[in-house]
């Protein structure tokens, strides 16, 4: 168990340190927060008493991940065509624990939303940065925005319009 653990925490510290060393960091205002267990991490938070992973996006960082787009309609803004960053892909960037089962996002006015990872990893919801080819406004959910793929059958059972995030800033990974 010692071993594992050690192993475990000289994994975090080189891959951390890769992140350091690549120039990982966000340079411009940071967009989204992903925190919790992950082994790819750009910032500690030294602020609780245990150290917590935290990885930083800027929106050009999210921009050079893989992107995804589809059409879409909206429940409250009609059809659009939305591109962002898959949640799966995200969440495989920063090197969620296997072991955790949801993440809560997080919009600016303190309003969470849970997803199951699972559902992430079986459907395309992403975290929107554009919305018919523009960048998606404050008054329109932005500039980051939880987006389900309503045209896939039963998501919307899964995930009712109530669940659509606008202005998310941060995902917190949980057990």
């Amino acid at each position: 168990m010692k071993r594992t653990l050690c192993l475990g925490v000289l994994l975090a510290a080189l891959v951390g340190a890769t992140v350091w060393a690549t120039g990982m960091v966000p340079t411009g205002d940071v967009a989204l927060t992903i925190s919790g267990p992950l082994f790819l991490t750009n910032k500690w938070d030294v602020q609780t008493n245990s150290a917590a992973a935290i990885f930083q996006f800027d929106t050009d960082m999210l921009k050079a991940l893989p992107a995804t787009t589809y059409k879409v309609t909206d429940p409250w803004l009609g059809d659009k065509t939305y591109t962002g960053v898959r949640l799966s892909d995200l969440l495989a960037w920063v090197g969620v624990d296997h072991y955790a089962t949801k993440v809560v996002v997080v919009a600016s006015d303190g309003m969470e939303f849970t997803v199951q990872i699972q559902d992430a990893n079986t459907y395309p919801i992403m975290i929107a940065y554009a919305s018919n080819n523009k960048v998606i406004k404050a008054g329109s959910g932005g500039p980051l925005k939880l987006v389900y793929p309503y045209q896939i059958d039963g998501v919307e059972a899964l995930y009712s319009p109530d669940a659509w995030a606008w202005y998310v800033i941060q995902i917190r990974v949980e057990y």
